[in-house]
């Protein structure tokens, strides 16, 4: 199936709808393709994904028409490159501006002369070896997705200079990694994480970077109307399976029990 890529469909509609993947099912992402998402994350920094379960999804999505990206962890940044190869559309990178190594993701997400991504020509997005090469490279050059996480308050107070050391696509504050790093674990309304995403928001914006929003509930939308957010991030898959586990309980319970 070809569709356009998922840069060029934040230009034509907008905001985008997306959700994180942790189970290894991809079943899963073509639930969310039938659903109407626009993207899905799958996780590879907190959820036990592979490079074998991460293809399997990748070849869902391709199939089902909805884009995917996937979530790096700090012990799979080298694997950037190889999944780009394999098919996903984008990457996004935890932690931006604490880690040294994003940036060097960043040099290995595009080829020369835009970065340093490593050549073969035998991959997926070459067709094995069957397609113009250089064609595909630039194919991938002009597509390929970086989406920042700012997850650390040290990168807050200098968030101009992250975004400008570190120059991604999209942009998504990390709540809950900045409510600990500000000592406040679990306290993603606190306003001094409020402002700190305010801060983030406003920076990203400024340098028209395509800034995004993790939501647990679609009703936080509404908090976000104003603030011309780009994208949405709704939840994790087991978060809300098991949400929808727990409502047909209680109905359960209630039916049965009066």
């Amino acid at each position: 199936m070809t569709m356009s890529s998922l840069k060029e469909k934040m230009l034509t509609k907008r905001p985008l709808l997306g959700g994180f993947i942790f189970s290894s099912d991809s079943n899963i992402s073509e639930l969310y393709a039938e659903a109407g998402y626009d993207f899905v994350i799958i996780d590879t920094e907190h959820a036990l994904n592979d490079l074998r379960s991460v293809q399997t999804h990748v070849r869902a999505c391709a199939a089902a028409g909805i884009h995917a990206l996937v979530r790096l962890g700090a012990a799979n940044y080298a694997d950037g490159s190889r999944l780009l190869d394999a098919g996903v559309e984008g990457l996004m990178i935890p932690h931006l501006g604490h880690d040294a190594r994003a940036n060097n993701v960043l040099q290995a997400m595009k080829y020369w002369p835009e970065g340093v991504r490593a050549t073969c020509t035998g991959v997926q997005i070459a067709g094995y070896g069957q397609r113009n090469f250089a064609e595909a490279a630039a194919l991938s050059n002009k597509n390929v997705l970086s989406v920042g996480l700012v997850e650390d308050r040290t990168c807050v107070e200098r968030i101009e200079q992250v975004l400008q050391e570190n120059p991604v696509d999209w942009l998504m504050p990390g709540p809950a990694d900045l409510a600990s790093s500000y000592g406040l674990h679990g306290q993603l309304t606190h306003p001094t994480i409020q402002d700190a995403v305010s801060r983030i928001i406003v920076a990203a914006q400024a340098r028209q970077i395509k800034v995004g929003v993790y939501v647990n509930e679609l009703s936080e939308i509404e908090t976000w109307k104003n603030r011309q957010i780009d994208f949405f991030v709704h939840a994790i898959d087991y978060k809300i399976l098991g949400k929808a586990l727990r409502a047909a309980a209680l109905d359960f319970q209630q039916r049965v029990l009066g």
